[in-house]
């Protein structure tokens, strides 16, 4: 495995596709900075899709907010967000707006953003093809349409990238990805990585407790996340985001496992329906009953965490 300049074992990338619509997807955003400050990842990219500008500033204000905790962010502290530009752009999950448009006493923003417009942004299939080469290796999780993510890995050379670097990729159902199919089908073609399915029953059956996720936050006066979750109408939430990139990052936990190999069909109406079949190269992630209470404990504790201080006065081995 490589290692960085201090010695440590490079941290995994993540690249992350994403609508932002539910507040799952907040949490898995907050775990993955959680996770990149704790070195066990690191963010490769971010992109959203059928949503508009305020999401991407969403996006751009949980990084910058999770590096805020540790050090004063410079110009290289977060990679641009990737977001379709489309006139008119789709509207935003309502909560999002909440987190933008919250301000301090002062009337300024309560949170630093660099994304003001959508050049700001960057194109989403160059990012999405980029951000596979920033890290030795990298997870992707899909969770929005396929549309963008197998645009990308139609440009030259991206399949050999991925070859190369990824380790798997984890499509969720609830994010979308059947909506467009035939996209849906190209990726799943084109991928020789693994793939998993990540279907609705995991994060249905992972349900975060709403009084859990509301004592998470109070480390910080103001969280964007905690933002984001109390705007959507505090509740209990189905972690389908949050255990896509829980299995991404630790296949070996003992929360998760795996059928046996299948295809993937999406219908007319976005539906994905997974079929068992021995040539098949897609495989449905299942759940560890005997694990389930522990799993919801791990993923709540691992969304809701405070940044992880760098080490200080050691040395890399």
């Amino acid at each position: 495995m490589m290692q960085d300049p201090k010695g440590l074992p490079a941290p995994i990338g993540v690249v992350y596709s994403t609508t932002m619509a539910r507040p799952d997807a907040a949490l898995a955003l907050a775990a993955l900075y959680v996770s990149t400050t704790r070195h066990d990842a690191r963010v490769d990219g971010i992109c959203v899709s059928d949503a508009g500008l305020d999401t991407a500033i969403f996006c751009d204000i949980v990084g910058r907010f999770y590096l805020m905790q540790l050090r004063a962010p410079g110009s290289n502290s977060a990679l641009p967000i990737g977001l379709p530009s489309a006139t008119p752009l789709p509207p935003d999950p309502p909560f999002v707006g909440a987190v933008v448009k919250r301000t301090r006493a002062d009337g300024q923003p309560q949170y630093a953003r660099s994304i003001e417009r959508i050049t700001d942004t960057a194109l989403p299939e160059a990012l999405l093809r980029n951000a596979v080469t920033f890290s030795a290796e990298a997870v992707v999780i899909l969770s929005a349409p396929a549309t963008w993510l197998a645009r990308s890995v139609a440009l030259a050379g991206t399949v050999a990238q991925y070859k190369q670097r990824v380790k798997r990729v984890v499509i969720v159902e609830a994010g979308g990805a059947g909506r467009d199919p035939a996209a849906l089908a190209a990726l799943v073609r084109a991928l020789p990585v693994p793939v998993v399915f990540c279907g609705r029953e995991i994060g249905d059956a992972l349900m975060l407790p709403l009084a859990a996720i509301e004592t998470g936050f109070t480390w910080s006066p103001a969280s964007p996340v905690a933002d984001a979750w109390h705007a959507a109408g505090a509740r209990d939430v189905a972690a389908h985001d949050l255990a896509a990139l829980h299995y991404a990052l630790q296949p070996d936990s003992g929360f998760f496992g795996l059928s046996g190999p299948g295809t993937l069909t999406a219908g007319a109406d976005g539906a994905v329906a997974f079929k068992g079949d021995a040539s098949g190269t897609v495989r449905r992630l299942t759940l560890n009953p005997a694990t389930r209470a522990a799993c919801v404990a791990a993923l709540v504790a691992l969304a809701t965490s405070k940044p992880t201080p760098p080490q200080t006065g050691k040395t890399g081995g």
